[in-house]
């Protein structure tokens, strides 16, 4: 009788310390699934304009990294897209 009130006792313990833990997240991981939806909906719009060549998007991202060496991927790809809607324009 004793062991199964321990093991009751227990499965409460395990069962209390991950609901506890179930809404903690890791710093280090937050925001990077908002991030990476940002990045693809960018390289999208990005891909359409140049119809498809990476190879652009590539170097207009390493010529925006020289300028803006602490901003995220998705970041450059924004301003990279505001350059292209920007010149389209003239």
């Amino acid at each position: 009788m004793d062991a199964a009130l321990l093991l009751v006792l227990l499965a409460g313990l395990v069962f209390a310390l991950l609901l506890a833990t179930r809404g903690v997240r890791h710093p280090e991981r937050r925001g990077q699934g908002q991030s990476r939806r940002a990045e693809a909906v960018w390289e999208r719009k990005l891909l359409s304009m140049t119809l498809g060549n990476r190879g652009a998007i590539e170097r207009g991202l390493t010529a925006k990294r020289r300028q803006h060496p602490g901003a995220s991927r998705a970041e450059l790809l924004r301003r990279l897209h505001d350059d292209y809607v920007r010149d389209r324009s003239r």
